[in-house]
């Protein structure tokens, strides 16, 4: 079975890649079984030549020049979709199926009018992203919304689409009512599904972000709410992970004069290694995860199989992920009420013993590496 995917799989040359472990993670199970010979699409735009193509651990991939990304945004994609677009019409009859990883990058708008089976995997949906956005005129809301215009418009001609939560299937189901929509979770990465190295005690309870700076991952909530509970468990500590550094943080801390967060109180680690996150992992007192919207957020679910219990905001599929009081908490956005569930799983060891123990037993057969490839697997025979 000849597979192409569309996906934002890094070239190797990339300096600064966005990181999709879920892309990585699947990619590697899908490459290693016999009955797949697995070929990834993807663009970059500081290559040297139209095309790139090499092979790299049992995948082929393909990567195409495209426009840096100032003159993309000035041709509304347009540029990106076509030079996509004409590759694909050139070299699609080469595969059994193609398997579109996300809506985000116009992939299905690229591969549309192919006569070719297709499948999506929803990852998030950025026509509902926009509408959360908090600032109407920033340029987060304009991409998002431009995105959003060409998901809207292609989606009903996409058949087959791969859905993980109650919510992305609603969606689905609205912006397409004739589609199949199958079910599959996110893989992923080994080191979360590890036992925990034994590590000497650090003497703080921390508490850990890993949405970097960004706002739409509930940054200054996460910020107020730890001044909060800091008035009442002074010894608390944040930990942030992500696209961040304490300077940074202590500027965002003046700027919404938050009078209990020192600097020895924050340690800002960057971009980790699955090693080093899943190692956080162990030693946290939770992940706070206040985000605006959500789909199937990976931090969520990584954490769960490593045994950390989680406090999210109860927006999008978060709550496919969460059952309150069983798996995890699920909250609002207000930090009042972020800082109490955080307080409340310092205060009650049992409370957070149980909630983790009892999440990760869920999550680590809800994404059984084994499951999700046979599951996948079983997807495109389906459609085949």
């Amino acid at each position: 079975m000849k597979v192409l995917w569309l996906a934002a799989f890094p070239a190797p040359h990339e300096a600064h890649p966005a990181p999709v472990p879920w892309i990585f993670t699947l990619a590697e199970l899908v490459s290693r079984h016999p009955e797949v010979e697995l070929t990834i699409l993807n663009f970059a735009e500081d290559i040297t030549v139209p095309v790139d193509e090499f092979d790299n651990n049992g995948i082929h991939f393909i990567y195409l020049r495209v426009p840096r990304r100032r003159h993309d945004i000035l041709s509304l994609y347009q540029w990106r979709i076509a030079i996509m677009a004409k590759y694909l019409r050139q070299h699609y009859h080469h595969y059994d199926l193609i398997h579109l990883h996300g809506s985000e990058l116009q992939y299905q708008v690229a591969s549309a009018g192919l006569d070719i089976p297709q499948l999506l995997s929803v990852q998030g949906l950025v026509s509902e992203y926009a509408k959360v956005v908090p600032n109407p005129v920033s340029k987060l809301k304009f991409l998002w919304m431009l995105a959003g215009y060409y998901e809207c418009k292609y989606m009903p001609g996409i058949a087959h689409f791969s859905c993980r939560t109650h919510w992305d299937k609603a969606h689905i189901a609205r912006l397409n009512p004739q589609a199949t929509i199958h079910h599959n979770w996110e893989s992923l990465r080994s080191e979360f599904f590890a036992a925990p190295t034994p590590t000497a005690p650090s003497g703080r309870p921390q508490v850990l972000f890993l949405g970097g700076q960004q706002e739409m991952k509930g940054f200054r909530e996460t910020l107020v709410a730890f001044d909060l509970a800091r008035q009442r468990q002074p010894e608390l500590k944040l930990v942030f992970g992500g696209r961040v550094n304490e300077a940074e943080v202590e500027q965002a801390v003046q700027q919404a004069g938050l009078r209990h967060i020192r600097p020895q109180d924050v340690e800002c680690h960057g971009f980790l290694t699955a090693d080093g996150l899943a190692q956080l992992c162990h030693e946290s007192l939770c992940l706070l995860h206040p985000s605006y919207i959500d789909n199937s957020p990976n931090t969520i679910c990584e954490a769960q199989v490593a045994g950390l219990p989680v406090v999210a905001s109860n927006v999008g599929g978060v709550s496919s992920l969460i059952e309150c009081g069983h798996t995890g908490i699920l909250t609002d956005l207000n930090p009042r009420n972020l800082a109490d569930k955080v307080l409340l799983l310092h205060d009650d060891p049992a409370l957070r013993h149980r909630l983790a123990t009892q999440a990760q037993a869920v999550a680590q057969e809800r994404h059984n590496p084994a499951s999700v490839l046979q599951k996948t697997l079983d997807i495109y025979h389906a459609i085949l």
